[in-house]
């Protein structure tokens, strides 16, 4: 029954009744808590908030490494929250092509956080070395998700 409910769904296309409560709930889920990582950003971000993928010199005042709130659980929280609302958008629309076009979002802000992360080191040193250390995930918080015990429902975090 298993095999044929699978193979009658996969051609199909979709899982009676499963999609729409899918596109409906998790989708615009998605979207909020990006938009909520990317407003915690840069709220955190301070004056340090720019456009450009390069740190602000520190020498004018203006510049600080910023290690604390949502940027001690990711470190390039920003990306994040764009990857959550467009894979919600993503969901919510039931689009393959919006999905697969956030895989490549993905990588893009990737390769970018690799450049910017040079330039950290280059202002910041040891310093945002230690930070990369104690905060192992650059844009996915991949140590929280799996921090979180899913199997007996009470999301208590595994020993």
């Amino acid at each position: 029954v298993a095999q044929f409910s699978l193979l009658l769904f996969i051609a199909l296309g979709t899982v009676p009744f499963v999609g729409d409560a899918l596109s409906f709930t998790l989708g615009p889920g998605l979207v909020g808590v990006g938009l909520v990582i990317v407003y915690k950003a840069a709220v955190d971000l301070g004056t340090n908030l720019s456009p450009w993928p390069t740190p602000a010199d520190p020498n004018t005042g203006r510049g600080s490494l910023v290690d604390t709130g949502v940027y001690s659980l990711m470190r390039h929280p920003m990306y994040s929250g764009l990857i959550f609302g467009m894979a919600g958008l993503s969901i919510a629309t039931d689009s393959v092509v919006r999905l697969l076009l956030t895989v490549a979002l993905y990588l893009v802000l990737d390769a970018k956080s690799d450049y910017e992360e040079a330039k950290l080191i280059g202002t910041y040193g040891d310093d945002y070395r230690a930070y990369m250390d104690k905060v192992q995930d650059k844009i996915i918080p991949f140590s929280l998700l799996s921090a979180v015990n899913l199997n007996d429902g009470e999301g208590k975090k595994e020993e």
